[in-house]
């Protein structure tokens, strides 16, 4: 299965926020993002299924909640309802486990930002250690999950 065959949505969780990209015959089209919706299990569902509603997709990608690396509490009750909204839709569901092909989610955002050219003004900078994550690294963890899933092209900048 090729990207090119389908719309795909890909939801990531980090902490505070959802975010979705959606990908269609390989060409990144949307990318969205919500605060509020990351504030309850039943907020990120109604999202969701927002989404869902509104993008149509043929594929749902989201990532596993039993492989999460360090996500804890809250995002984890999401990642799960999630995946129970993904295996109740009447699309293919992919849950998966996120895996770490660069040294830091930086370097990851910027190598996708060299793939989808639309992304370079969200690409974000790494703040000290003692300030909160750019808001905008939701979008690439979504991008990854997708890729992850084996439904991106190879990068050529990889």
């Amino acid at each position: 299965m090729t990207a090119s065959a389908q719309r795909i949505l890909g939801v990531a969780v980090r902490c505070g926020r959802l975010g979705c990209v959606v990908v269609d015959h390989g060409d990144l089209i949307i990318w969205d993002g919500s605060r509020s919706a990351a504030s309850s299990t039943e907020s990120a569902v109604r999202k969701l299924q927002c989404w869902l509603d509104e993008f149509r997709p043929d594929v749902l990608v989201t990532e596993n909640p039993d492989h999460a690396g360090r996500k804890r509490g809250r995002q984890l009750r999401i990642l799960r309802a999630l995946v129970d909204v993904g295996q109740e839709a009447d699309i293919l569901n992919f849950v998966i486990r996120k895996q770490r092909l660069y040294e830091n989610v930086y370097d990851e955002a910027a190598a996708f930002a060299e793939g989808f050219p639309d992304l370079a003004s969200l690409l974000p900078v790494q703040p000290p250690i003692w300030k909160k994550e750019p808001y905008r690294l939701i979008y690439f963890e979504a991008l990854a999950l997708i890729r992850d899933a084996g439904l991106l092209k190879p990068n050529p900048m990889q």
